[in-house]
């Protein structure tokens, strides 16, 4: 665990609270005790709870050998604060005992050593003051740091599940698409050829090519298995607004329409229907950057349909059409009903 060993830091503590003990003035006994009781301040990372229920053991100490020994009592109207360590004990329990499984809670000993300090009002007021908003102070700092932590570590898994995604979306996207079009080409010659031969080898080709795009698609899938998305997890289409957006901004606005009720589809079709919209946008931002595009999302039963609208045009889109066959759908480019130019791909659902 992160923190375990001791730090320069730790050190550090460590001698402030024996300057602390030392600047008091104690003598004797008393002045071993509580400086034996600094040191495990060492250790707060690897047991703050431990640590803290130690110095709340020092807190107690003082008071109750008042009630035995009064004369052995030091005043402590010149103490800073007490115990010493207290502050540390404190700023440890808080930071680092934070999400442990089992054990005593973290703030069981913070609030255990706040009363045994209130035990010396009588004797020292304006210690007790001091010592309360120092242990005050310390557990608003613990809370700070822990949370500082848990963010950072937040923000790096974040940062991995995004590297984890693109790369996966890069293994996808370059990969597949080139065992795909071995697939289809594989096809189309096991349906050409007239030798027999011929015909069975490649059919035993693309049938090891699909093999393989499923090989992968599974691995890929347990790439993006850390961030809830993958392959074959049937998800809900791709967000689409990002690439209206990045339209708007290259000066080519476009309408957004989805009709029916959203449902989970392969992460092959959502991929699929993502890259048919990315495509004829940047067909639309080339060659008709005036034109009134539309991009219409419906869901019907058993199928989405995606299109775009007015396309300047037909395209050459045989990837696209390659990836919407591999997809189980199909890819239609004609005149729409209002005499704009469209493409639209129709691809099933889960």
């Amino acid at each position: 665990m992160d923190g375990a060993r001791p730090r320069p830091a730790d050190v550090v503590a460590v001698l402030v609270a024996a300057g602390l003990t030392l600047a008091i003035g104690y003598e004797g006994p008393i002045l071993v005790i509580l400086l034996v009781a600094a040191v495990p301040v060492l250790w707060m990372r690897r047991a703050p709870l431990t640590v803290a229920w130690i110095s709340v053991g020092t807190a107690i100490a003082l008071p109750v050998l008042f009630v035995l020994a009064p004369s052995a009592v030091p005043p402590l109207s010149e103490a800073p604060l007490w115990p010493p360590a207290c502050g540390f004990a404190v700023y440890g329990a808080m930071a680092f005992a934070a999400g442990r499984p089992r054990g005593t809670p973290r703030w069981l000993p913070v609030l255990a050593l706040a009363v045994a300090v209130l035990l010396l009002w009588p004797m020292a007021a304006p210690v007790v003051v001091r010592t309360e908003v120092v242990i005050a102070l310390a557990t608003l700092y613990g809370l700070y740091a822990e949370i500082t932590v848990r963010l950072r570590r937040v923000l790096a898994e974040r940062a991995e599940r995004v590297e984890r995604e693109r790369l996966a979306g890069e293994i996808h996207d370059v990969v597949t698409h080139r065992v795909s079009r071995m697939v289809l080409q594989a096809g189309a010659l096991a349906t050409a050829s007239a030798d027999e031969r011929t015909r069975a080898a490649a059919e035993e080709l693309r049938a090891t090519g699909r093999e393989a795009l499923d090989e992968l698609r599974h691995m890929v899938a347990l790439l993006r298995r850390g961030t809830g998305e993958g392959f074959d997890l049937g998800l809900p289409l791709p967000d689409l607004r990002p690439l209206v957006t990045d339209s708007a901004c290259a000066g080519v606005p476009v309408e957004l329409v989805v009709t029916g009720t959203p449902v989970p589809v392969s992460g092959g079709v959502g991929r699929t229907a993502y890259r048919v919209v990315q495509r004829a946008l940047v067909g639309i931002r080339e060659h008709a950057p005036g034109a009134d595009v539309r991009v219409e999302v419906r869901y019907l039963p058993g199928v989405v349909r995606v299109s775009v609208r007015d396309m300047p045009g037909r395209m050459n889109l045989d990837d696209i059409q390659q990836w919407v066959e591999l997809a189980g759908g199909t890819l239609q480019e004609g005149r729409a009903e209002d005499g704009g130019f469209q493409v639209e791909a129709t691809l099933p659902v889960l």
